[in-house]
């Protein structure tokens, strides 16, 4: 083994043993408590709801519940019956930060884009709390 694969398997290894080497490399690392940093995939998005131009709830696996908080307000949002969620990076499609992900819709045939500012998994209790007609 040279010298430079000996190095480099020798960081390999310890960036693994430190649960710093992730199996999806497009995946970002999850927190150890993932409620501190909730993840999920786009794909997993299985409905919306949009309760005014700066607020999307959307159901992601069976129970999950998040809240999109929006900027600048998007103009017609409520009206729309379809919309989708852009990551960013698309490759992955793995969504932990507001920073990637944008809500996208057509407005008169026209691409609109709204980026996220806010991203928030709701408990059990936020979700109790939250008018039903608001929940996706």
């Amino acid at each position: 083994m040279s010298g430079l694969t000996r190095m480099g398997a020798m960081i390999a290894l310890g960036l693994s043993a430190l649960g710093l080497a992730s199996a999806n490399p497009l995946a970002p690392a999850r927190a150890a408590d993932s409620s501190s940093q909730p993840c999920f995939y786009a794909r997993d998005i299985n409905g919306f709801e949009a309760p005014d131009d700066h607020t999307v709830y959307i159901r992601v696996g069976a129970s999950d519940i998040f809240r999109l908080d929006l900027q600048p307000n998007c103009t017609g949002l409520t009206f729309r019956q379809n919309i989708a969620i852009r990551s960013s990076p698309p490759e992955g499609g793995f969504i932990c930060t507001p920073l990637q992900a944008e809500v996208v819709y057509r407005d008169n045939g026209i691409p609109e884009t709204c980026p996220v500012s806010g991203l928030h998994k709701l408990s059990a209790a936020e979700i109790a709390a939250t008018p039903k007609r608001n929940l996706p």
